[in-house]
């Protein structure tokens, strides 16, 4: 079989086109040479495949060991007079940088939708009928209970999406998160004060194929904001009944203790007392390693 001669083009060749943000975004480099010895398509192409295959399987990403591309295709064309143009093209997805932790991706969503909460007393009291008994704003009262009703309120969920290099999702810190799942912050986080944000989880995927090897993971974070009422916070503070200056955190459960009472000569429930629980744990939203900012 004859030896080509293989001489790399001066011009088009060691092209790259790097992938350095986004989800396993794919990166290119293309390298040309000029092959001359025979026009024969089989003794070519064998040549090709074998040199391609022994000697320019991969290219190499400077300084990431962990970043090669795979010589994904070649062209061969024959250019007459016993000479062939070849042009190979090595792709990679996520051009990561295998040294930096920050996200090669971020991407946030929210939504105001309202969340439905049951509800005891209401904001107002309208009462008609002759002596309708005072319910200091109980609603569907009943000789035994308080029905209450079910309202929509405001609430603010919002995700944030981030494509992490893939060295940095570790075993531990998927632990990590899932500890700080169900808790609220302790201290100021994206604009809020401690308190009245509830870190609701995370949830990660990667990609990986034979060849490429592994991705950036892919991870979303979500979140609910609820203010604070009391001094010096967003709302003031509440009130119930005739009981004022309440102060809850955004995430604490408030409920009310009722007595026995009579109006116009009708048995009512009268608010006797309430009471604000703290029901989340408090912690440190830095351990999600996305920055509290």
């Amino acid at each position: 079989m004859p030896i080509l001669t293989w001489i790399e083009d001066t011009e088009g060749s060691r092209s790259a086109s790097i992938g350095r943000l986004g989800r396993r975004m794919q990166s290119s480099y293309i390298k040309r040479w000029k092959l001359f010895g025979t026009s024969d398509d089989l003794v070519a192409h064998t040549d090709v495949s074998q040199t391609l295959w022994a000697l320019y399987l991969y290219w190499q990403y400077p300084g990431q060991p962990l970043n090669q591309l795979h010589l994904e295709s070649y062209t061969l064309e024959y250019l007459g007079d016993k000479a062939y143009q070849l042009e190979a093209t090595y792709t990679s997805m996520g051009g990561q940088d295998d040294e930096n932790q920050d996200p090669l991706k971020r991407g946030r969503s929210f939504d105001t939708g309202g969340a439905t909460q049951h509800i005891t007393q209401g904001i107002t009291e309208t009462r008609y009928g002759d002596n309708a008994p005072n319910q200091q704003k109980a609603i569907a009262v009943t000789t035994d209970t308080i029905n209450g009703v079910d309202i929509v309120v405001p609430q603010l969920t919002w995700t944030e999406s981030y494509d992490v290099p893939t060295r940095f999702v570790t075993t531990d810190y998927i632990k990590a998160l899932h500890r700080l799942t169900g808790t609220v912050n302790d201290g100021a986080f994206r604009g809020f004060a401690a308190g009245e944000v509830l870190f609701l989880g995370s949830s990660g995927s990667q990609q990986w194929d034979e060849d490429k090897g592994d991705g950036p993971w892919s991870l979303s974070f979500k979140f609910a904001a609820s203010p604070n009422a009391g001094e010096g916070e967003g709302t003031p503070a509440l009130s119930v009944g005739g009981i004022d200056d309440i102060e809850k955190k955004g995430h604490e459960y408030l409920w009310v203790l009722y007595a026995n009472d009579t109006d116009q000569d009708t048995l009512i429930k009268r608010p006797q007392a309430v009471y604000v629980n703290q029901v989340y744990r408090e912690a440190d939203f830095a351990g999600l390693g996305i920055g509290v900012n």
